[in-house]
């Protein structure tokens, strides 16, 4: 795959199978109008029927069988694990606490699936007959009542790499509906960056990676980034994420080892690409005062690319060290080669849709706290702080023989979390060397996936004007920033901006 080029553009999926003539053919006022133009191009009577039909086909009416109900969310893929996390915490937080009075559905391509979870997690509540619907990517008909039925939709339907899902991102761009994901696959963010131009034009909201991976990093950094702005007038030059946990060990679900065999499966190209820590864009180059300091000429054609500065190269966070100043020990954290990407996309974002970056020779790393204990046994573990390396067949092995390992569409039971907690502390320093630190704590990973993506999507519904960007292919971070936190603190997580929390707050936020 080509290195990351942000002004890449692409024929929209969607656009480009309903405007195909085979579909167009069966509109049948259209296709019979098609059919005398072809014969007689001069056929006036034809013609006006073609003006007529056509922009009636552009509004999708023809071909569906929406009733006109819209939904504030409507979650797809709801089947398995991730459907219960959406349910759980639905039922546990935002129809308790939101301060809108908001309405939802689910949706899934075996809807009796859907409605067997729906009816273990809603019976006997005003919720228990929450509409369920059917989509299938290779029915467009049903893919489009799904999405006018809905103003944001959260897709967990994963792994995303083995779907068609940017048809349904298309679909949602092309009727102005915005749209979340989970999901933590770099290549499939890779596939639906293109579309940014397309979803800007039309004023929607796509939002992969609406997860703990994903957001709390990059949105402890954005808020760093702002305090630094706002107390010294100056970018970051540097911000490190220290991601931490502990309670009960929160183990793989069936859903994130499908996908992690997923990625690893993926050929040479997938593999480099995913190697590349600009994967998402967002390079910096390394520079001094006479311009950029190093590049590659490749033999035989002279073609000159910048090289990675050395701060920003992956093997930086992929051994045991101390962070002296913070008085930190340090090791690979499994999400570290996924959120580096997400946070340099945000500051290309930022840097481009409003000329305010993190920083333009920003440096972000992030790396998993290591307790005294786990050096002395040099290994990893606890309730989500992040985990090392070792094959998906290894970690698939070392579960079973615990008695822990799920299958496809299973995961623990938020009851075997109660005590589990995840933190994400960042620190930062601006150009002149003033620091800045702030940090999130919750529950258990799978909880605060959960958090993240409903939340976003709340704010994508209500709080559009107050949002700085009118839509594109974006994170959470840059899409909804301050909107995100307050409801992300609402909610329940602990936040603290200036200094981190303390050991002894070191627990998870109260049972919702």
């Amino acid at each position: 795959m080509a290195p990351y080029n942000a002004s890449e553009e692409v024929e929209p999926p969607f656009q480009k199978k309903y405007f195909s003539n085979e579909f167009m053919m069966k509109y049948e006022p259209l296709a019979a109008a098609t059919r005398r133009l072809n014969e007689d191009k001069n056929d006036a009577e034809a013609q006006k029927m073609y003006d007529e039909y056509f922009p009636l086909y552009k509004t999708y009416d023809w071909c569906s069988s929406w009733d006109g109900t819209k939904y504030d969310l409507v979650f797809y893929g709801v089947s398995g694990y991730t459907g219960y996390l959406m349910m759980e915490y639905l039922k546990r937080v935002s129809l308790k606490q939101s301060a809108e009075d908001f309405t939802f559905a689910f949706a899934g391509r075996t809807p009796g699936k859907v409605q067997d979870l729906r009816d273990r997690e809603f019976a006997g509540t005003p919720y228990e007959d929450t509409p369920v619907f059917q989509m299938s990517y290779d029915d467009p008909y049903s893919m489009i009542d799904l999405v006018k039925s809905a103003r944001c939709i959260i897709n967990v339907a994963g792994p995303y790499m083995l779907t068609q899902g940017e048809l349904m991102i298309d679909c949602c761009i092309s009727l102005g509906v915005h749209y979340c994901d989970i999901s933590g696959e770099i290549p499939w963010s890779r596939r639906i960056t293109p579309l940014h131009k397309h979803a800007q034009k039309n004023g929607a909201y796509i939002i992969p990676s609406a997860a703990s991976a994903g957001g709390f990093p990059d949105l402890c950094t954005f808020l760093c980034a702002k305090k630094a702005r706002e107390d010294y007038n100056e970018e970051l030059r540097k911000a490190i994420c220290y991601v931490n946990g502990g309670g009960a060990i929160a183990t793989a679900s069936g859903g994130t080892l499908k996908t992690r065999a997923t990625m690893a499966a993926g050929g040479d190209e997938t593999r480099k690409m995913m190697g590349d820590p600009y994967a998402l864009g967002g390079f910096v180059p390394d520079r001094d005062r006479h311009g950029i300091k190093y590049c590659n000429i490749e033999f035989g054609t002279g073609q000159v690319t910048t090289k990675v500065r050395a701060e920003d190269l992956d093997a930086n966070m992929s051994k045991i060290s101390e962070d002296k100043h913070l008085g930190i020990w340090r090791g690979p954290n499994v999400y570290s080669y996924f959120d580096t990407r997400i946070v340099r996309r945000s500051n290309m974002l930022l840097a481009d849709m409003g000329g305010k970056p993190y920083g333009k020779s920003l440096n972000f790393l992030q790396f998993s706290v290591l307790p005294a204990e786990m050096l002395l046994q040099g290994k990893q573990g606890g309730g989500g702080g992040g985990g090392g390396g070792g094959s998906v067949e290894a970690e698939k092995k070392a579960l079973e023989a615990k008695g822990v390992y799920y299958g496809a569409g299973e995961g623990p039971p938020l009851e075997e979390l109660d005590d589990a907690w995840s933190a994400w502390f960042v620190w930062a320093q601006t150009e002149k060397g003033h620091e800045v630190k702030c940090d999130f704590i919750g529950r258990d990973g799978y909880f605060e996936t959960a958090r993240i993506a409903v939340e976003t999507a709340m704010c994508l519904v209500f709080d559009r004007k107050d949002l700085p960007f009118p839509g594109g292919v974006l994170t959470p971070a840059v899409a909804c920033g301050e909107a995100l936190a307050r409801r992300l603190i609402s909610s329940g997580v602990k936040f603290k901006m200036g200094e981190w929390h303390g050991v002894e707050e070191f627990n998870p936020p109260p049972n919702p």
